[in-house]
């Protein structure tokens, strides 16, 4: 029997959304904008999601799209990360939006939570869904405060305003207290999950598989673990197994094959890792688009995107 779609394109297609912009790369909106072409025209092209860029640089982002994009390029799709007030970076987005669509669509905002009240969070998805119509809106929670309660509370504001959204969790940064704990990020997974919220996750989140940082002293989480935390939470996993994966250490713990994917002994099929990407974990944002892309291939695990 033929398969339709291969686990390992389930697992990690548009996975990756690139923003070569942030810390650690820190490149210039050229710079990252050249990273992106060459994402996009690599082997590996299909693993790659949206452009991502602060709200504040989308007016230079635009400047250098037309004076560098070239007729017949693939349109960009991207995510706009709130790093001015609320309302400001909805109108530079909007405005952005309306000047480079068709060549470049905002399909994606990215704003923290500052007020975790319902009205605070209903108040952040309104003006983060003023930029279009058809913009997806991810709203960052707040580790320190109740995850279970933010992604409750988001997954009823987008329930009510019949629109698409999802939250975000931040998973690393330039120092150790930015990493959320392992118990943390189960919770977030399984409130989502529960929730039926889309999510995506920033940050930190260099490698497939949970890894020591000798320079942070501090353990990094892997997007791989976080895959199959979700898949395994959508079965019906208990937060202690969720747990455990996302604090499974042990490459050799993980395998994809065309079929299936396994952590340990939990297995699950292709079809069940495409259900979990297009509705629940939709993708991770990279500073590095070659370093994830390399260690699956070290891993063996990165198939050919059919």
């Amino acid at each position: 029997m033929r398969l339709v779609v291969d686990a390992r394109t389930s697992a990690f297609a548009a996975l990756v959304d690139y923003g070569g912009v942030f810390p650690p790369a820190s490149l210039s909106v050229g710079d990252a904008v050249a990273g992106y072409r060459e994402a996009r025209a690599s082997e590996a092209s299909w693993v790659v999601g949206r452009f991502l860029i602060r709200a504040s640089q989308l007016e230079e982002l635009a400047a250098v799209a037309q004076a560098t994009m070239v007729a017949g390029e693939v349109p960009w799709e991207v995510s706009a990360t709130f790093d001015l007030d609320a309302p400001q970076s909805a109108d530079l987005a909007a405005a952005f939006h309306a000047e480079m669509e068709p060549a470049m669509t905002v399909s994606a905002a990215e704003a923290r939570i500052i007020d975790p009240t319902i009205d605070g969070i209903e108040r952040l998805f309104t003006t983060v869904g003023s930029i279009s119509p058809d913009v997806v809106a991810f709203l960052e929670v707040t580790p320190s405060a109740n995850i279970e309660g933010q992604v409750r509370s988001i997954a009823d504001v987008i329930k009510r305003a019949g629109r698409v959204g999802g939250a975000k969790l931040r998973c690393g940064g330039a120092t150790s207290d930015l990493f959320p704990t392992a118990e943390e990020l189960a919770v977030f997974i399984k409130s989502c999950v529960d929730a039926g919220l889309p999510y995506k996750a920033t940050a930190g989140l260099h490698q497939p598989v949970r890894h020591f940082d000798e320079a942070l002293s501090i353990y990094r989480h892997g997007f791989l673990n976080m895959l199959m935390a979700t898949a395994a939470a959508a079965d019906g996993a208990g937060l202690g197994t969720i747990i455990e994966i996302v604090s499974e250490t042990d490459r050799t713990a993980f395998a994809i094959s065309p079929a299936f994917a396994t952590w340990r002994d939990i297995t699950m099929p292709g079809s069940a890792l495409r259900r979990v990407r297009q509705n629940l974990f939709i993708a991770y944002d990279a500073t590095d688009f070659d370093e994830p892309i390399s260690a699956l291939r070290d891993m063996n695990l990165l198939g050919g995107g059919t």
